[in-house]
């Protein structure tokens, strides 16, 4: 897989800035002005994109019954996940309204994929990435179509083995399509079961860009995920935490938002490269900090120097005392002070 790949003008990769994603698939509640809002929200704070979800229900669900339940600020609520989902959907005229909004502002839209017709959506918008949900990785099918389309493929992991996973990227080389990140993600609430050691273990296996998609508000798991290797990270954000409907409860507001985004986009810099490059600061401080060779005592000319004669001492402005021994048995060529610097020239 590629160790560098490009969605629209961002590149991703290790030695380049994360891709920052807002995660606004259920959150936008499907209506349209507040799916702009939300657009605002992730252009003001720096991210990088939103990321909404295609809902086809008819195509998703055998099972209609099947329920869902979710916290709110009032307290916990179940539903009918696909009673529910029909009111998750745009037209595609409103998607294209959407996308262009996006476009506008300079913020990457793209969706999750889980149907045929959210593939046809998708190809109908342009979109420049696929997300690919953790429970259609059976869905090989699916896969086929969609790594055929040779865009960069975001590809949720969740609840699935290292065999699942190396199905789907056989299925992707196989298509020629060597664009993917595998996001980590996770849905426990128990520390010991969050196995952030996946994004580099998936890395190092399969050889490709890793990220991961963050569960709730806290930050945690957040840093060690850039720390770790992330070069894709998702956020659950809402325009308000007291709004119906999923998802709201466990999301960012704006203004914490933005915060987060200057966290991560800090911790991302202090990471550095790997090598030991003092910042300019540093190397400041080295000047009035480090040693150099002086004369621990009066040392008149014509003397052999012996090692009390010498001393390392603050700051750093001539011979490095690591080359104390070199002056050891020479003879000075003139009367040294006290404190006074030696250089190659006095012996």
């Amino acid at each position: 897989m590629k160790s560098e790949i490009e969605i629209r003008d961002k590149k991703i990769g290790e030695d380049h800035p994360i891709l920052i994603t807002a995660e606004v698939g259920v959150t936008c509640n499907y209506d349209l002005e507040m799916s702009k809002e939300l657009i605002d929200v992730v252009n003001e704070s720096g991210a990088d994109a939103a990321k909404f979800i295609f809902w086809f229900p008819e195509e998703i669900f055998s099972d209609k019954t099947v329920t869902y339940s979710y916290q709110t600020t009032d307290g916990k609520v179940t539903e009918n996940l696909y009673e529910t989902a029909q009111d998750f959907q745009f037209s595609l005229d409103e998607w294209r309204e959407l996308k262009n909004y996006a476009d506008e502002q300079g913020v990457i839209l793209f969706s999750t994929i889980g149907s045929p017709s959210g593939i046809d959506y998708a190809e109908e918008l342009d979109l420049e990435a696929y997300k690919l949900s953790s429970w259609d990785f059976n869905h090989h099918p699916l896969w086929r179509r969609i790594a055929s389309m040779g865009k960069p493929m975001l590809i949720d992991t969740g609840p699935v083995n290292t065999l699942e996973v190396a199905k789907v990227m056989d299925i992707m080389k196989e298509e020629g399509n060597e664009k993917s990140v595998l996001v980590h993600c996770f849905h426990t609430d128990k520390y010991g079961g969050m196995n952030m050691r996946a994004i580099p273990y998936m890395r190092e296996a399969f050889r490709t860009l890793v990220g991961y998609s963050s569960k709730d508000q806290s930050t945690e798991t957040d840093i060690m995920a850039v720390t770790l290797g992330a070069t894709f990270l998702e956020k659950r954000l809402t325009l308000d935490r007291d709004l119906p409907e999923h998802h709201h409860a466990i999301s960012l507001e704006p203004s914490e938002f933005d915060e987060w985004v200057d966290l991560i986009r800090n911790v991302r810099k202090a990471m550095g490269i790997k090598d030991l490059r003092p910042s300019e600061a540093d190397l400041e401080e080295r000047k009035r900090w480090f040693n150099h060779l002086v004369a621990d005592q009066d040392i008149p000319k014509g003397t052999t120097l012996t090692r009390e004669m010498l001393a390392g001492k603050r700051p750093e402005k001539g011979v490095s005392p690591e080359y104390m021994d070199f002056f050891l048995g020479r003879t000075v060529k003139k009367d040294i002070e006290y404190n006074e610097s030696i250089s190659w020239e006095d012996v």
